[in-house]
């Protein structure tokens, strides 16, 4: 049995390793490992549940998925064992990011739908419906179903404005933009994002600041404002220098290498290219390689780099065969679940 030091001495450095999952994560990983490793031995549930919660946000980050997968999934056998049946939602509900930020659609749609019917209406699951109706969300969004999912961000975002966090708050501010883009509604998404900027910076939320200038880039970009793009995708990378945030660096040097080639600089766009598809291999965000991938095609031919071409061709054929159901054919998934949801 645990004692009382114990105890205290586990929510002090949960605590201290909170404070550096959006600043320092690679430090934040380490004592969340040592922390984690603690409350396993000790049979202390809610410390580890904890943990197990903020490892999945550092991972989000840095990239171990699969590592946040298996904790998370530990994590559920203690909180069935140890009465925090409570907690089963949360973890439902990163069980499902992190299969999401793998590609693996259907998963992330299974969790998600678990999470947002367990959270039901109660007042203390409040935080958690809204992230997991995000979630479905972006699943909407993979599917092209975007009118459905502004429905889900926007309930999300509705949910979370009597509630002071703002790391939520940032999170349904920038998905509800992205489908109102999608939508043509670019000035109602860009003004939703500049608030989802400001808020980011005035919180030190600096992976949700460069995620907003990310989207604000593409806006400009599809507006051809390319100046103002440029600007957005210098900030947002100088952000991500300063954090690490892989997902959203990945897509800074993609829109960067869009924009170097479309002013004619070729070699510059298939390194920028090359960077992004490095970062995206050594973590497995597998449909960002095939995204990157497609770019390297359209630049190598371009510069007259044919065999160079060929070599990114065969890893797109090879994604496509093994990745149809995620990639390819997100169509398939059964959205019906979801209409008592959002009725």
């Amino acid at each position: 049995m645990m004692n009382a030091v114990q105890l205290g001495a586990h929510n002090q450095q949960l605590a201290e390793m909170q404070q550096l999952i959006f600043t320092e994560p690679v430090l934040a990983r380490q004592k969340c490992g040592q922390l984690l490793a603690h409350a396993r031995h000790a049979f202390d549930a809610p410390t580890f549940i904890s943990a197990a919660l903020s490892l999945s946000l550092i991972e989000d980050q840095l990239g171990d998925l699969q590592q946040a997968i298996s904790v998370l999934s530990e994590a559920l056998v203690f909180a069935e064992e140890f009465k925090q049946k409570q907690r089963i939602p949360q973890l439902l509900e990163q069980i499902g990011r992190c299969h999401y930020s793998q590609a693996n659609y259907p998963q992330a749609l299974d969790y998600w739908h678990q999470c947002a019917l367990q959270c039901g209406q109660q007042n203390d699951l409040l935080e958690t419906r809204a992230l997991a109706l995000i979630g479905l969300g972006q699943i909407c969004d993979a599917c092209g179903e975007n009118a459905q999912a502004i429905h889900l961000h926007q309930l999300a975002h509705d949910l979370l404005l009597s509630i002071n966090n703002y790391f939520l708050l940032t999170m349904a501010k920038i998905n509800w933009a992205v489908n109102l883009q999608k939508t043509g509604q670019s000035e109602a998404a860009r003004t939703i994002l500049q608030e989802s900027l400001q808020l980011s910076l005035a919180h030190e939320l600096p992976h949700h600041a460069a995620e907003s200038q990310f989207r604000l880039a593409e806006i400009a970009i599809s507006l051809d404002e390319l100046i103002l793009a440029e600007q957005y995708i210098e900030e947002g990378l100088m952000t991500v220098a300063l954090t690490p945030y892989h997902w959203c660096e990945i897509n800074l040097l993609a829109l960067w290498a869009q924009l170097s080639y479309r002013a004619g600089r070729l070699a510059q766009a298939l390194d920028i290219v090359k960077r992004g598809l490095h970062i995206a291999e050594e973590d497995g965000l597998r449909h960002l390689v095939f995204r990157l991938s497609q770019q390297a095609v359209l630049y190598a031919r371009a510069g007259g780099l044919n065999a160079i071409a060929d070599e990114y061709q065969r890893k797109i054929d090879f994604l496509q065969v093994h990745l149809h159901t995620e990639i390819a054919q997100p169509n398939a998934l059964n959205l019906q679940m979801l209409r008592d949801l959002i009725a």
